[in-house]
């Protein structure tokens, strides 16, 4: 549960908003069998399947998938709402590389000799962008997803991956290249993530994306102290003028209608983490602060304090 208030400076303006009241089941239905389901009661005031998927695992660390869940992709997109260090998710897991898709997945986890992972590869293919109506998904070239996840030394990640979807009613399409990587060590997490979105057709200008944040997490020792750990946080994220497709072709010509304008954002913040051993909580405090070179400012995506409180339970 997600419960979040932002404030405006610009216009004095306020509101209050249940931002994810998410379930999540998952678990193991046999030796060698895991389900998942997890749908959304207020996405954004709407209700939403996230995932609903079954796995076999046949053969050691051998994942096989059906169902509806997260296209390979993207290192923050792949973060649950619990799992974020924002309140707000960067451009890249938000609007440019987010995609949930129908279809069937092949996962497997390389290991070192003492256990630790070492490599991991997931790879797939999918419907395309028929998500919402499943019967009509019929296609003759399937939309395809795939992230390489490598572990050199305990606390670093390269994470290269690959990702092709159908958009606009399959009257166009466009693949993605993300390349990532993070540290994470002494209470540091440093991470840097770029993607290149290029349309196919030329249906859309190539639109580029980069998220680079760090964060230091300080343990409280006290052991009745309420907050167990403070977070100080720093972000940098941009995008290009961007299409989903959801909207679209301009009238009249074969280019796709423009749904988010260029815009660059710093986000500084705080989180603390409540003492609570069963729940996990966090207590997010934001200020974001957005540019946009050739205007086009949403009215929810401009400079505002964000305070977020999340509960898992």
């Amino acid at each position: 549960l997600r419960g979040k208030y932002e404030y405006h400076p610009e216009d004095d303006a306020s509101r209050f908003e249940v931002r994810n009241a998410r379930l999540s089941v998952n678990g193991k239905l046999a030796k060698r069998s895991e389900y998942k389901l997890e749908v959304d009661l207020c996405d954004e005031s709407q209700i939403k399947m996230k995932d609903a998927w079954v796995r076999i695992l046949p053969f050691r660390t051998l994942r096989l998938s059906i169902g509806q869940q997260r296209m390979p992709f993207s290192i923050d997109a792949h973060r649950n709402p619990s799992e974020q260090f924002f309140a707000n998710r960067s451009f890249i897991a938000k609007q440019v590389g987010d995609v949930r898709d129908v279809g069937f997945q092949v996962g497997y986890d390389f290991l070192h000799k003492n256990g630790r992972n070492i490599l991991s590869l997931d790879a797939g293919i999918f419907n395309g962008s028929n998500l919402d109506n499943q019967i009509t998904a019929w296609f003759s070239t399937p939309a395809y997803s795939a992230r390489l996840q490598y572990f050199p030394v305990k606390g670093l990640a390269i994470i290269p991956n690959v990702q092709h979807q159908q958009i606009a009613e399959r009257q166009a399409s466009y693949t993605s290249f993300d390349i990532g990587t993070y540290f994470e060590q002494w209470g540091w997490h440093i991470e840097a993530e770029y993607l290149r979105k290029i349309y196919d057709h030329n249906a859309f200008d190539d639109c580029s994306s980069v998220s680079a944040l760090t964060f230091y997490k300080q343990q409280i020792h006290k052991k009745h102290s309420f907050i167990e750990a403070i977070s100080y946080l720093g972000r940098y994220d941009f995008m290009q003028d961007h299409s989903s497709g959801k909207n679209g072709f301009e009238e009249g010509t074969t280019h796709l209608a423009l749904t988010d304008a260029e815009r660059h954002r710093m986000t500084l913040g705080m989180t603390f983490s409540i003492r609570n051993p069963y729940f996990p909580t966090d207590l997010r405090l934001n200020y974001e602060n957005y540019w946009y070179p050739h205007g086009g400012a949403k009215e929810s995506e401009r400079d505002k304090l964000v305070c977020e409180l999340m509960i898992r339970f």
